[in-house]
């Protein structure tokens, strides 16, 4: 049998040699999921022993890791805005950056109007939305059915109400929403990604040359979809904002507010 302390040691230099910065937070977090108990338990036990089952598959994880196997791909979750989100390979990672979206939307979305997340994946923006403004009518959309397999579970996991909407941008969506958020692919084609990030699917990642070729078909499809003083947030990189925003202006919309990858518009009066 192996104590809990020495299986962490182990795996922290095995993962350190394949130079996982994260190299700590990772084998605990593997840990974690194979006990079944969360990181604080794991810390205060580190002297309890793991049966060989749990030795076994703690191992594999780790091995997997050193690969460079993405985390999130090895426990089947991430947290994204306080709720436990299942991810899998089909679907991009939620990142906490994108949490800052779903902060302006649940801020600005008017009271009992509907709201619409164009690219969905996995659901998180939508469903973190909707637990938080129950008021709204939200839908969500994705080019993927298989991602759409991936919100579907996601939403029943949290009791959600969401209507999803498989379509490629605006092609199958009628109608008009006061609030549009959307998390689409940005980066451009020959960006030099992290070996875990190359194991995201490349449809939520790649947007052409520039990386903004999904956005420019968003925005010009846009105003048949947005309603008068509506809002919309959006993701990419900062070095991307200023054709974001020209983009916008040719729909006529204006910046309401500005982060480090989040932008926010408003449709003008």
């Amino acid at each position: 049998m192996t104590q809990i302390r020495e299986a962490l040691s182990a795996a922290v230099k095995q993962l350190g040699a394949k130079d996982i910065t994260s190299a700590r937070l990772d084998a605990e977090l593997l840990m974690s999921h194979v006990t079944g108990h969360d990181r604080p338990w794991v810390l205060a036990h580190d002297d309890d022993f793991l049966t060989d089952t749990q030795s076994n598959a703690f191992q594999n994880l780790i091995q997997r890791r050193a690969g460079r196997e993405p985390l999130v791909h090895l426990t089947g979750g991430r947290e994204f805005y306080g709720l436990d989100m299942l991810v899998t390979p089909d679907v991009l990672t939620p990142r906490v950056e994108t949490e800052q979206m779903v902060d302006w939307a649940i801020k600005y979305a008017p009271k009992n109007s509907d709201l619409i997340d164009i690219g969905t994946g996995s659901g998180a923006i939508a469903i973190a939305i909707a637990k938080h403004r129950p008021d709204l009518t939200v839908s969500a959309t994705d080019v993927s059915s298989r991602e759409l397999q991936v919100a579907t579970q996601n939403a029943t996991r949290h009791n959600t109400k969401i209507e999803l909407i498989e379509s490629d941008l605006w092609s199958n969506i009628s109608g008009k929403y006061q609030t549009v958020v959307a998390n689409l692919p940005y980066l451009n084609s020959d960006a030099d990604l992290m070996p875990e990030v190359q194991r995201e699917p490349a449809v939520a990642l790649f947007g052409g040359p520039d990386g903004l070729d999904l956005y420019r078909k968003f925005f010009h499809d846009l105003p048949g979809h947005l309603s008068s003083r509506g809002y919309v947030f959006v993701e990419s990189d900062p070095w991307q904002h200023e054709a974001l925003i020209s983009q916008a202006a040719a729909a006529n919309l204006s910046p309401i507010e500005k982060g480090y990858f989040i932008l926010g518009f408003q449709i003008n009066k």
